[in-house]
């Protein structure tokens, strides 16, 4: 058995996180998570359609989506999505979180701040050093011109990183 890659562990650590707050910021959510009302659709809608995205974007990325480990870096893929995020797997995820708005917006800004934060710094960093590593000039090009998380992808040597 395999640990789950750390953006899982960031990704729904954040999740609970912010449900938390939710839950005491609102305490209609506990109710209607405790009686499965209808108002909690919006947040399972949420959650499959992140799973959704997920599938996509691996299959855009010629992976399957029980992928047993994750290790070296098989190849740059820079089309579809990735032309205009770095992250769109990862972008993704802000889907259920941000799903949480429905009943307390500031908890789902907790979790989009943190798991963002926490992103960057402990998985994405990583994985461009990697890339870096790897690809080299054709990396750093296309991180050149396309966002880490979302915008409009840049043009010119002026460019910075977000």
């Amino acid at each position: 058995m395999s640990l789950p890659h750390r953006s899982a562990v960031v990704a729904w650590t954040s999740y609970a996180i912010a449900l938390l707050a939710a839950m005491i910021l609102d305490p209609r959510l506990v109710a209607d998570l405790a009686s499965l009302s209808p108002g909690v659709l919006p947040l399972a809608g949420a959650i499959v359609a992140f799973i959704g995205c997920v599938a996509w974007l691996q299959r855009a990325m010629g992976l399957a989506l029980a992928r047993p480990h994750f290790g070296e870096p098989a190849g740059l893929v820079t089309s579809g999505p990735f032309a205009v995020t770095r992250n769109p797997i990862y972008l993704a995820f802000v889907l259920p979180l941000a799903s949480l708005a429905l009943y307390a917006p500031a908890a789902a800004v907790l979790g989009i701040v943190l798991y963002v934060a926490v992103m960057n710094r402990f998985v994405i960093a990583p994985e461009e050093r990697a890339l870096a590593a790897a690809f080299g000039s054709r990396y750093h090009e296309w991180a050149q011109h396309t966002p880490r998380w979302i915008g409009r992808p840049r043009q010119g040597a002026a460019a910075r990183e977000d």
